[in-house]
């Protein structure tokens, strides 16, 4: 039993339930899991990165942003007059438009993954993505 690993199931499966919290898995599949599991969290700060800066991600300055403050009742209903304007601006965008946004933005999808999951090039996912964010700015 020495080759198995032993992995808390849901450190790996977060909806997971039955019985058993740990597991044994053999070193490769613990492997595949963890990489899985880096890739992901990287995938979710990247997004969260994206989603608090209008510039982008820049090294030194936006980690800053991470840290989290109170937010005040002005600032709740502020955000929220934003999110309603934010959704009428996204339904002036194509379809293809707003999957793209939402791809890259949410699911932290580069414009390469996107480009080769809606067998298009690159560069004209790229354009629609910064043609979108151009169109939602108008509204803003």
């Amino acid at each position: 039993m020495s080759e198995w690993r032993k992995i808390r199931i849901q450190d790996y499966y977060k909806e997971a339930v039955g019985e058993e919290e740990y597991t044994y898995v053999t070193p490769e599949v613990y492997e595949i899991l963890a990489n899985t599991f880096r890739k992901e969290a990287h995938a979710e700060q990247m997004r969260d990165l994206r989603n608090r800066t209008a510039e982008g991600y820049t090294e030194g300055d936006t980690e800053d942003l991470l840290m989290e403050s109170p937010e005040s009742l002005e600032d709740m209903v502020i955000r929220q007059m934003e999110i309603e304007t934010l959704q009428k601006a996204m339904q002036t965008l194509s379809e293809i438009q707003r999957e793209r946004l939402h791809l890259y933005f949410f699911e932290g999808m580069t414009t390469r993954e996107i480009a080769d999951r809606q067998g298009t090039n690159q560069n004209a996912v790229w354009k629609s993505i910064q043609s979108g964010v151009a169109v939602l700015r108008r509204f803003f």
